[in-house]
């Protein structure tokens, strides 16, 4: 094996683990909500609790990007992860909500760390190369949909044969397994990409994205999908209910979804896209709004399971276009603060979406899926079919060497 190989070997066994943790984290909570007797929107603000810190991502990126030794920074962020979610735990255990939240507030800001920070360090394995850094990314993307499967799976299989706290415990024991293997990991800093990092200061970033269509519209539509994806792990507990499957049935569903991001990820890896970014978001952005009208249509658990899977599939693909979209539209001396600035965006709007999914679903069970799909229309809308709006097809590849 080459040295890239044993690297990325090595970023695999320390990445797995903390996304398995991170995936499951959101079922988990709210079957721990549910269980403790928490509405609808109680639980999905519990959700909301593990995306909200998200939003100071650009930051965690900037202090990852100025220490010389970023493995303690991401192993720290990992236990003190486990630590704070067994005080939450005990929270929902005893039915008090601010030994709940804050616990929950700060897993959020370590799964940042422990998800797009950890990201971040993945070209710092591999070298300059950019055959071996796209391979290297892409295996990071099937971290992310083997997350989305096991943890969900993991936590349904528990709940199954434990209690609910006990089944959590154990899931989020992970991340001491996660955070253990990150000290392995033979990260060495660059400096000169680093000192480029350090020069996208946070007010040219935003110059930069309010001067770029494309950047516009790739945020647009990054901050709707995330906005409307993050109904689907709420209301998969609430239609398992409907369709009087077991508590459980709402994570196997989640862990369907996931499921179809992994399978979606192998496809990208076997079939790389080529077109322009901006064109395949507007045509995978349509699909998912159709994907999402599918599940709202779904009338049973067999049938939720294979459109949550579909969604996944789907999703995943998305996602893959929004990192190139971001990729080929920032101007290299940016790029990175960029990237971390639209996934903020991105974790946002999924927190501000779990938590509108659980307002509703008290509601009507269907409403959170109406609004999801009715924003990422407006998203679609706005983005690519206003007239004198912000989207030009014909201007696209102008529009991105403007940028540069």
């Amino acid at each position: 094996m080459t040295t890239c190989q044993v690297n990325i070997l090595l970023y695999l066994l320390a990445a797995i683990p903390a996304r398995i943790v991170t995936g499951g984290a959101a079922v988990a909570t709210i079957l721990l909500a549910r269980s403790s007797g928490m509405d609808g929107t109680t639980a999905g603000l519990m959700a909301a609790c593990l995306t909200a810190p998200h939003i100071l991502g650009p930051l965690y990126g900037r202090w990852l990007d100025s220490v010389s030794n970023p493995r303690f920074i991401l192993t720290s962020a990992c236990l003190l992860f486990f630590a704070s979610f067994q005080c939450a735990i005990s929270g929902f255990e005893i039915k008090s909500l601010l030994l709940t939240i804050l616990p929950l507030l700060i897993c959020g800001m370590c799964s940042s760390f422990m998800m797009g920070g950890l990201s971040t360090q993945v070209v710092k394995l591999v070298g300059d190369d950019i055959t071996e850094t796209r391979k290297a990314q892409s295996w990071d993307t099937l971290t992310y949909g083997l997350g989305l499967t096991v943890g969900p799976l993991m936590t349904a299989l528990l709940v199954e044969h434990f209690a609910i706290s006990t089944s959590v415990r154990v899931l989020t024991s992970t991340a001491i397994l996660a955070g253990l293997l990150v000290l392995f990991l033979p990260l060495n800093m660059n400096s000169s990409k680093s000192a480029e990092h350090a020069a996208a200061s946070i007010s040219s970033v935003i110059h930069i994205l309010g001067q770029s269509g494309p950047l516009k519209r790739t945020l647009l539509m990054t901050s709707g999908a995330a906005f409307s994806l993050a109904a689907l792990p709420v209301v998969a507990v609430y239609l398992s209910e409907s369709w009087k499957e077991s508590a459980e049935g709402g994570a196997y569903m989640v862990t369907s979804y996931g499921v179809g991001c992994l399978c979606g990820a192998v496809i990208l890896m076997l079939r790389p896209f080529r077109s322009e970014a901006l064109l395949l978001l507007r045509n995978v952005g349509a699909v998912l709004l159709v994907t999402l009208l599918i599940v709202a249509l779904s009338r049973s658990f067999t049938v939720g399971l294979a459109s949550y899977w579909l969604c996944g599939v789907v999703n995943a693909v998305f996602f893959a276009v929004t990192l190139a979209a971001r990729s080929d539209y920032a101007p290299k001396h940016g790029a990175a603060q960029i990237y971390m600035w639209v996934a903020a965006a991105k974790i946002s709007f999924a927190s501000l979406g779990a938590f509108v999914a659980g307002l509703l679903v008290d509601v009507a069970l269907q409403l959170p899926l109406i609004t999801s799909m009715g924003i990422l229309l407006v998203s679609l809308l706005v983005s690519f079919a206003i007239p004198g709006g912000i989207f030009r097809i014909r201007r696209l590849r102008s529009s991105r060497h403007d940028t540069q």
